[in-house]
């Protein structure tokens, strides 16, 4: 009997053990672990803002197609302001009209007819320009003479371009012909063919 007992109670030493070993051997199980991928920084910089030019409202009456308030862009001149309005009517003096003068923002412009009188509220009445004489020049100039602020009021020539043009005629003498001014960096033939009305060449 004891002797059963002792098979008995070795079998299941042995069961227990083997029950052990497998235990402690067994890897333990666990969920996979994901790596993810770093995340892609993101630029926080806010955009550069844009400038943005501010556009001057200028009124004008008179012998223009269409007469009333436009907006044109800075440094407009009275020649843009009159394409906007349609052009001249047949019975607008060209003789009194200063096609170069700048603009400025709530101008009030008047184009006269023939023999009609320039209102004094009008910035191009004869005695605002008077008072405002760097935008009242008698056109056409004279390409060798005119100054720094004579050439700065011709279309499409700002104070860089009349400078060039000055120090060419310091360097080289005189223009000898319009066609000259091509030479000056910044002036092409569209806008040689906007001042010829402006300029003369003469010695």
């Amino acid at each position: 009997m004891k002797q059963y007992q002792h098979i008995i109670f070795g079998v299941l030493f042995g069961l227990l053990a083997a029950g052990l070993i497998l235990l402690i051997s067994k890897p333990v199980e666990g969920e996979p672990i994901s790596l993810s991928p770093a995340p892609t920084p993101t630029n926080t910089l806010a955009p550069k803002p844009t400038s943005t030019e501010v556009p001057i409202l200028v009124q004008v009456e008179g012998e223009v197609n269409n007469p009333g308030i436009y907006s044109l862009q800075q440094n407009a001149r009275l020649e843009d302001l009159i394409d906007l309005a349609g052009g001249l009517t047949d019975y607008a003096d060209n003789n009194r009209i200063n096609r170069a003068l700048l603009l400025r923002d709530g101008d009030y412009i008047f184009i006269p007819g023939f023999d009609e009188e320039i209102p004094n509220i009008a910035r191009n009445a004869p005695i605002n320009l008077s008072e405002d004489s760097e935008n009242f020049y008698n056109y056409p100039l004279n390409i060798n003479e005119a100054d720094q602020l004579a050439l700065e009021s011709l279309p499409g020539i700002g104070p860089a371009k009349a400078a060039d043009i000055i120090a060419y005629r310091q360097m080289l003498g005189t223009f000898t012909s319009l066609e000259d001014l091509l030479d000056i960096s910044g002036i092409g033939p569209a806008t040689l063919d906007s001042l010829r009305e402006y300029l003369i060449c003469e010695p």
